[in-house]
């Protein structure tokens, strides 16, 4: 494919010509001579110096400047920097560091949902081996009350069931759960037990002394 290298390199040798005998002719640098031919611009100034040497070194050789500057657009881009590059490199240079393609995007779909399925079984996995977590809130241990009754306030996982004292009682959707102990005189133990639908199990106990008010004598 003609370039401006190769036609000017062309018509210089057509006419035997040295680049020391241009560069006294032309007063353009042999380096200069000797890039514009490899089509290699990079050494060259900035893009006006270099579209002057073309134009005046084809006007030396008897090329057209008008046919060899057309060459010299198409071939060559203006950057931002004060020197330019050969159209090929520029574009080879611009060019974004990663292109989505369909294949590309199918790879990304699949490993995505690699991905969540991995998570989803690690999830799967732990609540497999951990038991579910258990907190009693109200009483607190070794609560000493004056009432034959106390209020048990917890919270558990939402798919848990719960017992007090070996009777289920109700957990909500949000994990907390409700129920009312009737206490003996003296020391009470009470064992809350949250078994997750895996079969895991968390307990807990508290220590509750009833000190029932005496009646008031007649």
């Amino acid at each position: 494919m003609k370039t401006v290298g190769s036609i000017l390199k062309e018509a210089r040798e057509a006419k035997r010509l040295t680049f020391e005998q241009v560069e006294i002719a032309t007063k353009i640098r042999a380096k200069f001579l000797t890039g514009i031919e490899a089509d290699d611009y990079s050494i060259l100034p900035s893009v006006s110096y270099a579209k002057g040497f073309v134009k005046n070194y084809a006007e030396y050789l008897g090329v057209s400047t008008s046919m060899i500057l057309a060459f010299f657009r198409r071939q060559t881009l203006e950057i931002t920097k004060s020197a330019i590059l050969p159209k090929g490199v520029a574009q080879s240079l611009n060019r974004a560091w990663f292109q989505l393609t369909p294949g590309k995007f199918l790879i990304f779909l699949f490993v995505g949902f690699v991905v969540l399925f991995l998570i989803y079984l690690g999830i799967q996995y732990g609540q497999l081996r951990n038991p579910p977590i258990l907190a009693i809130d109200v009483p607190l241990e070794n609560t000493i009350v004056v009432t034959k009754k106390v209020e048990l306030l917890g919270s558990t996982d939402p798919d848990a069931t719960v017992t007090v004292n070996g009777i289920s009682v109700l957990v909500r959707g949000d994990g907390k759960f409700f129920d009312q102990i009737t206490l003996e005189p003296g020391t009470n133990t009470i064992t809350v037990i949250a078994t997750s639908r895996y079969g895991k199990t968390s307990l807990v106990k508290r220590t509750i002394t009833s000190q029932e008010e005496e009646a008031n004598p007649r």
